[in-house]
């Protein structure tokens, strides 16, 4: 049993990939854009990539020389009616995270490892939040304070979310 459990650990070690070569080949977020425009099915609708940002994103000189990642995550994808932010709670003193909205839930979809979702939706216009620690994520406002607005006509429309509240600019 004991030579079962060692050579189990030796094989795991050899096939299993240094962290930071996994997280970085992981973290290649134009290729998960690339890859991830091959999942699209949907004949109608809304579909794209979850990803996070973090650590220092500011320009700099030497590309190599940066704490800033930029990965795909797995999170839910909440799809509303559109929804202004007037018809939204905002958590306490902040501009991003929401705790309710006041607007119908449409659907609710989850994200693959890659960051990858899609959702088969009517047209019309819509508002997409992604669930992160029980709070509602939105970075984007249109023009009338639409919260992270889609607009869905004839045909899938992709549509990015890169949560950056991790980042500094």
């Amino acid at each position: 049993m004991k030579r079962f459990i060692f050579s189990f650990l030796l094989a795991a070690s050899l096939f299993s990939c240094k962290k930071n070569k996994c997280e970085d080949d992981r973290c290649d977020i134009q290729a998960a854009y690339a890859h991830n425009a091959t999942k699209q099915t949907i004949t109608q609708g809304v579909w794209g990539t979850v990803s996070m940002m973090e650590g220092n994103c500011m320009p700099v000189i030497d590309p190599n020389n940066t704490t800033c990642k930029h990965c795909p995550v797995k999170r839910s994808v909440r799809i509303y009616e559109y929804t202004l932010q007037s018809q939204a709670t905002p958590v306490t003193n902040n501009s991003i995270f929401y705790t309710s909205f006041q607007t119908n839930l449409i659907t609710e979809v989850m994200t693959d490892e890659e960051g990858f979702f899609q959702a088969t939706l009517p047209a019309g216009r819509y508002s997409i939040a992604i669930l992160e620690d029980g709070k509602l994520y939105v970075n984007i406002t249109d023009g009338m304070s639409g919260l992270n607005p889609v607009d869905i006509q004839n045909g899938p429309v992709k549509f990015n979310v890169s949560m950056t509240y991790k980042a500094v600019f």
